[in-house]
């Protein structure tokens, strides 16, 4: 008679869940710790989370994503892109004249800025150029959380957010020349490169007008201030999302676009929980454990010399811009140097733009590289915490704030 086992036979070797999960309360508790405690945004914690957790010896290779993580990180990317395009009223523009120059000023500033850093290093030429393009936007997810984590609302939080969405914008087109001019110099049918990016940019035009009338047309349906039907919404941006992977479209630039021609429609922004409700907050937290356990510190250490530098030149021409035409925009010369300090944090775009750089490119420069995700680390956490300070020196965060 065979021996019969009641209790299934345990195998104790932990899985991936398990991984995750310890990561997930981990990255929850640091970034609750440092709100409650510190005041501070909550990515700090989640961000610091993934560096402690690599320092540890699990950390991801930057350059080597498996394809489940980077689907999160483009996912989470998606969201909060679509989310603060539609947070920017761009009739904005023509009221008031200054708003384009000082956009194209702090970005153009900041990208020659570090590219001038980058020549005195010895990596300038076109690889320099394009590495800059990829760290001169502001972070638009770091204003975004700010914003609506410390009920930020002021002149200098609003243009926070329009520049930031701008400035990801003039870099995701920027990289797209860059890489089509890189691809054209190593191929004799230069031609093929950039159509290849002219496809992409022509393709995410597409895909976020679709999605912008997606959208509109099932808010005459649906009521998105509840948060069952706001994950209808995050199920329309992850299916145009899956589209725009599949056909090699830019799923950078397709969700802001969409985010950009939704409130064209409208003089006021829809009213939806922040990140479209629990599944859209899970993964930002994703996002930004993603880019700590990405930052690993040999890394770091290879370029944190080249990667101090180019945040010293473009916080200084960040911070230039705002201090020269702040005052006729309508700003007082407190809140241009505000505005100026705000406009330092570089998180997921940056860093996405640099990851498909260094794929796209053959034989990329390995310093580069090392020295721009430096960068990225001083400028996600330094840069964050300085536009915490200055959006509070000037007024837009309430002194006796609630947890939200």
């Amino acid at each position: 008679m065979p021996d019969l086992h009641p209790l299934p036979l345990l195998a104790l070797h932990a899985d991936g869940v398990l991984w995750v999960g310890l990561a997930l309360v981990l990255a929850t508790l640091m970034g609750e710790s440092v709100f409650r405690f510190l005041h501070w945004p909550r990515l700090i914690g989640y961000t610091v989370a993934g560096l402690v957790i690599a320092a540890g010896g699990s950390r991801l290779q930057a350059l080597d994503l498996q394809p489940s993580v980077r689907a999160i990180v483009d996912a989470a990317l998606a969201m909060l892109l679509f989310e603060i395009g539609h947070r920017v009223n761009l009739r904005w523009l023509r009221a008031n004249p200054w708003l384009m120059p000082i956009s194209l000023g702090e970005w153009g500033l900041a990208l020659l800025a570090m590219w001038a850093v980058l020549t005195a290093f010895g990596l300038g030429g076109l690889h320099g150029l394009a590495t800059a393009a990829a760290l001169a936007c502001t972070a638009p997810a770091v204003a975004l959380r700010i914003s609506g984590e410390f009920n930020a609302r002021g002149q200098v939080t609003e243009r926070l957010l329009l520049l930031s969405a701008l400035g990801a914008m003039w870099s995701i087109l920027a990289l797209g020349v860059f890489v089509g001019w890189l691809g054209a110099q190593h191929s004799a049918a230069w031609w093929n490169a950039v159509l290849q990016q002219i496809y992409a940019i022509g393709g995410a035009v597409l895909a976020a007008a679709v999605l912008a009338w997606s959208v509109n047309w099932v808010e005459r349906h649906f009521d998105f201030t509840d948060e069952g039907a706001a994950l209808l919404l995050v199920g329309l941006i992850l299916l145009v999302l899956s589209v725009t992977r599949m056909l090699h479209w830019s799923t950078l630039l397709t969700p802001l676009l969409a985010g950009l021609l939704l409130r064209v429609r409208s003089q006021r922004p829809r009213v939806w929980p922040r990140h479209f409700g629990t599944a859209g907050g899970v993964l930002v937290v994703l996002l930004f454990l993603v880019l700590g356990l990405s930052l690993d510190w040999p890394l770091l250490a290879r370029g944190l010399t080249l990667g101090l530098a180019l945040s010293l030149a473009r916080a200084l021409a960040k911070l230039a811009v705002p201090l020269a035409l702040g005052r006729p925009s309508g700003l007082s010369w407190k809140q241009s140097a505000a505005l100026g300090l705000a406009l330092n944090p570089v998180a997921g775009v940056s860093f996405v733009l640099l990851l498909d750089l260094a794929h796209q490119v053959a034989g990329f420069p390995q310093a580069l590289i090392a020295g721009a995700f430096a960068a990225i680390a001083v400028l996600e956490l330094g840069g964050t915490l300085l536009a915490r300070w200055a959006l509070g020196r000037a007024g837009d965060i309430p002194s006796k704030r609630k947890n939200p």
